[in-house]
């Protein structure tokens, strides 16, 4: 609810008749260099409509919006293991810059 309080127009849902089949949520906001910076927080396709494209148009949508409001740069977070995500991101220009490692176990942290 955070995100799309403070920012609902880096929120975006795919709909399809009257379902929600994707959506995506950002945020944007000065970090420490004072460079507005993008964040893709969540992203998420109903099982039985990936490999269509549909997280790639959004994650396009977003990016497009954040650009629009001066954002320099965009940052996201991906388990090492969704090779899926891993790929779509690389595909949209994306660079792995680090690996966060979490001691509690994927999904927890």
């Amino acid at each position: 609810r955070y995100f799309l309080l403070q920012w609902p127009h880096l929120c975006f849902m795919a709909m399809l008749d009257d379902q929600c089949i994707g959506c995506i949520v950002c945020k944007m906001e000065l970090n420490r260099r004072g460079i507005m910076r993008g964040y893709i927080a969540m992203l998420a396709v109903r099982t039985n409509q990936r490999r269509r494209g549909l997280g790639r148009t959004l994650v396009e949508r977003a990016i497009e919006e954040m650009e629009k409001h001066g954002c320099e740069e965009i940052v996201l977070e991906a388990e090492a293991s969704n090779k899926a995500a891993l790929r779509l991101y690389e595909g949209l220009g994306f660079i792995r810059d680090k690996l966060l490692v979490c001691a509690i176990g994927p999904g927890v942290c």
